[in-house]
């Protein structure tokens, strides 16, 4: 164990001076880009014979690309260019990557290259020794049947996984490919993929470690937070081989960013990203609203970001499959809004020859990118209201997507923003550091204002509460459900009646704090031995013993987990009785929106060296069809008003794109501006004067 303890302590020191080193000199990123996937089979015939350098540029140029990821090596394990540490692919007889690097390079395109990690299927047949295991010493796969029959259907997204880490003969196989590529190419940068499918290994190198770390194998906590101090340790080995040849170049682990990744993203493996690419596809992964958390997260830590979608309609890579160029478009912007630089992906076709319409769709976007990018990336999301990230995405998503359906602009709160924040939202499967929960003390002692969730201010037990919020806890209701009476203070929008809540509240005693909204209990659980009608059983009379919410000073409690409730069910009166509360709390907000509807987006960036703040709007309800989720509306949005209070004095307003001024009126120190109609996006540009001036 003293050994594992000493190993992370040299990896931290290692780890942060190096991050360290590097703030402030990453390398420039553009902000119009393209993922192009290439895993191409060995029972394809031609590989890149139609692959022509003059129609490959025409494309970027059609696409307005400025940027593209290609490929040096993928799933299928065979390699682009000539190698003598891989496998060329068999049925490719030119260097495919380097006449990509020379076309991009020619018309000022950068084109960081694309190397697989965690799945790679020639490999794993060809050296099982680098497959990954699990602890029953199984080969682990991605819906990968070792036993299936050579004409059985095959999934989709079936792989057999690697182990990459340190020690082992691939990881040393990986840094020698990798090597490799950049003595022999001008290198802009590296996409490394598929570090998020192996939260814990029990191959023969991964053992050894635990054993050399005093680690039981039994014990999944420790083997994950091994699988990711190891990681990192791979990481850092490829940064410095890959700044030792190309010192300005690019890099990215992808996956290592995504706030889904538990345990690789708590051991913050994404440090050693020089930008993060956040990969998705809205249409059938999570959603519109996965991106603003993730971007507002990862742009408040510093971060450089890249939100990555694609052409793709249902599923990332797939051929014949397109979005709408309207869709791509609102995608493309709302990246933009969020401060992020945009990335499409693309899967170029095995003969090298590039599709036109795809690049006519993306040029579509990317030519409204074009007149709105300067206004997006550099800037910082700004906010006197901030979410606390419990890593839960249910609790996580929840907080936010109320928030967002309000338009009450939020970034994500640290201890470092904490004490520029008016309140804070702590989501219910928060679990809070002993440092964490006496700075959030001081905070709210000097004035700070508080909304919790159901037990996110609880210890780790969840019996006890961690703060003095007026309340005792007594236990966990002895229903699956409950209902909610609003009271008074909590009562805007809200019916009179008891409403449903699918989920029970935990049962709290008052200790000093003020009642806000009370209980009604059932007559009885739904059992069957007593059960009423076909659902809940209704509600009794009198309301319980037990608050649903109460206030004390500046700090509101649910009783419910509110956040998942809504992130599960979605119902309006849950949201309108968080909005009630935050408006009982929150007094001077930068930014307030009136009359956007709810499936309206809002992004308030500071973009500091160039003296603005920038309002974003953004409305295109995303719609279900079938199993995915499209957007395909572009109506006209009118009556929109901005309320801006902000310390600096704002000299000009002006809407982008087009440049328009407008003019606003003051209300003591407050700005009231009618934004004029706009279809999809538009930005409200706040210029004002410098400190010096």
């Amino acid at each position: 164990m003293k050994k594992y303890l000493v190993f992370n302590l040299i990896l931290f020191f290692a780890v942060s001076h190096y991050t360290i080193a590097q703030r402030g000199l990453l390398p420039e990123v553009a902000h119009r880009q393209v993922h192009l996937d290439f895993h191409t089979s060995e029972h394809i015939p031609g590989i890149g014979e139609k692959f022509d350098k003059k129609q490959f540029q025409e494309a970027l140029k059609i696409g307005n690309v400025n940027h593209i990821n290609i490929f040096s090596k993928g799933c299928h394990s065979w390699s682009y260019y000539p190698t003598k540490v891989g496998q060329m692919h068999p049925n490719l007889e030119f260097d495919l990557m380097g006449a990509q690097i020379e076309a991009c390079h020619e018309i000022g395109v950068k084109c960081p290259i694309y190397y697989i990690i965690g799945w790679s299927n020639n490999d794993a047949e060809n050296h099982p020794e680098w497959c990954a295991q699990d602890i029953d010493g199984k080969y682990i796969t991605n819906a990968y049947d070792l036993n299936a029959k050579a004409s059985d259907k095959m999934p989709f997204s079936a792989w057999r996984t690697l182990c990459w880490l340190p020690g082992g003969t691939y990881h040393q196989h990986i840094l020698d490919q990798v090597e490799e590529i950049c003595q022999n190419y001008e290198v802009d940068g590296f996409f490394f993929d598929m570090y998020h499918i192996l939260p814990a290994c029990y191959c023969q190198n991964c053992r050894a470690r635990y054993r050399s770390e005093g680690i039981d194998i039994n014990d999944r906590g420790a083997v994950e937070k091994s699988m990711a101090v190891a990681s990192k340790k791979h990481i850092a080995e490829l940064r410095n081989l890959l700044h030792k040849y190309h010192p300005d170049a690019s890099l990215y682990c992808n996956a290592t960013a995504n706030l889904a990744n538990t345990e690789v993203f708590r051991h913050k493996l994404y440090e050693l990203n020089t930008e993060q690419d956040l990969e998705d596809l809205p249409t059938t992964w999570a959603g519109y609203d996965r991106l603003p958390l993730q971007a507002r997260y990862h742009l408040g830590e510093g971060s450089t970001v890249v939100a990555q979608t694609g052409k793709f309609h249902k599923a990332w890579g797939e051929f014949g499959g397109f979005k709408h160029p309207d869709a791509l478009k609102y995608e493309a912007a709302a990246m933009i809004a969020y401060g992020a630089s945009c990335n499409i992906g693309d899967q170029l076709h095995p003969s090298g020859l590039m599709d036109l319409e795809t690049y006519r769709n993306i040029g579509e976007a990317y030519a409204y990118v074009k007149k709105i990018e300067d206004y997006g990336p550099g800037g910082v999301p700004t906010s006197k209201l901030g979410v606390w990230v419990s890593l839960d995405a249910k609790s996580d998503r929840g907080v936010t997507n109320m928030l967002l359906e309000m338009h009450y602009d939020f970034v994500v709160a640290n201890l470092d923003n904490l004490n520029q924040l008016e309140l804070l939202v702590i989501p219910s499967s928060t679990v809070l550091s002993d440092e964490e929960l006496l700075q959030l003390e001081n905070w709210v002692a000097k004035g700070g204002k508080l909304i919790v969730f159901g037990p996110g201010l609880m210890n780790a037990s969840r019996d006890e509460f961690l703060m003095d919020l007026g309340v005792t806890y007594i236990a966990a209701s002895d229903y699956s459900f409950d209902y909610t009476v609003a009271g008074e203070d909590l009562s805007a929008n809200i019916v009179k009646s008891p409403f449903l809540n699918y989920q029970s509240a935990m049962w709290l005693e008052l200790a000093g704090a003020k009642k806000l909204a009370s209980i009604r209990e059932p007559y009885f659980d739904r059992t069957y031995e007593r059960y009423s009608s076909h659902r809940e059983t209704p509600y009794k009379l009198e309301d319980s013993k037990y608050p649903a919410i109460t206030q004390k000073g500046n700090t509101i409690l649910f009783a419910h987990e509110m956040d998942k409730l809504y992130f599960r069910h979605g119902v309006r009166l849950h949201r309108e009785l968080f909005k009630n509360a935050i408006d009982l709390l929150y007094e001077a907000p930068f930014l307030q929106v009136k009359n956007l509807p709810s499936a309206g987006r809002v992004s308030f960036l500071k973009q500091e060296s160039d003296n603005r703040y920038v309002a974003h709007l953004l409305y295109s309800p995303a719609i279900m069809r079938g199993e995915v989720q499209v957007i395909e509306d572009f109506p006209i949005i009118g009556g929109v008003e901005i309320i801006i209070d902000v310390p600096e004095k704002v000299r000009q307003v002006v809407q982008v794109p087009g440049d328009k001024k407008l003019k606003y009126k003051r209300e003591g120190g407050k700005l009231r501006i009618e934004v004029p109609d706009f279809k999809m996006h538009t930005a409200i540009v706040l210029k004002y004067q410098d400190s010096k001036e």
